[in-house]
């Protein structure tokens, strides 16, 4: 009785496997399908490096009645031809007085930067920026501290090269986490306009 139940025993425990191995191998084409739709952030139908960009920049800010000049650059990624990360930075030349008169400070600034150029294929197309920045204050070379800068920014690139692009630019200076007694955020903050050379490639 044993040996011939043997046969129907093989026989169910196939049917059997048989069936789970169709549903895993059913779970695991559904996945598949699912991953090659996904996007993801960096790959297809995500952020791709479209290239590479280095930018020399010429900042005047307005203090009062005091026009202030700031060196600075930034490298920067670009991805999909029109979007930018990189970092930033910018040093006041020289330095500015306080309100009072008998003060005068110094700024500089260092951080995350990124840019957005729709319609970068145009000869002349619109580019919006922003910096967000720590940075060292020094006032009278007597007292110095960390602060926080936010600096967006917006105006119009001209691809003169393939390989060399003209930007013009307005924006506005945010600093914070100011705590120089008598000394407010407003004070330290400006207007400003920038002109920038940037060089470098896409692909």
């Amino acid at each position: 009785m044993i040996t011939e139940s043997l046969p129907i025993f093989h026989q169910t425990h196939f049917n059997i496997m048989k069936k789970h191995l169709l549903f895993v191998l059913w779970i695991a084409s559904a996945i598949s399908s699912f991953a090659q739709e996904q996007q993801t952030l960096f790959g297809r139908n995500g952020l791709d490096i479209s290239g590479f960009w280095y930018s020399n920049t010429n900042n005047f800010s307005l203090y009062e009645a005091n026009t202030k000049y700031f060196s600075g650059g930034s490298v920067l990624f670009e991805f999909n031809q029109d979007f930018f990360l990189g970092w930033g930075w910018e040093r006041m030349q020289g330095d500015a007085p306080l309100p009072d008169g008998e003060e005068r400070f110094d700024l500089r600034l260092s951080g995350f930067k990124m840019a957005y150029a729709p319609f970068s294929h145009k000869v002349i197309h619109p580019r919006i920026s922003i910096l967000g920045s720590s940075g060292r204050l020094d006032i009278t070379d007597s007292h110095r501290e960390r602060v926080f800068a936010l600096q967006p920014a917006g105006g119009l690139e001209l691809n003169v090269l393939k390989w060399f692009r003209l930007g013009g630019e307005v924006g506005y200076r945010f600093v914070a986490d100011i705590d120089y007694a008598g000394l407010s955020r407003a004070e330290v903050s400006s207007p400003f306009a920038q002109l920038q050379f940037r060089f470098g490639f896409s692909w």
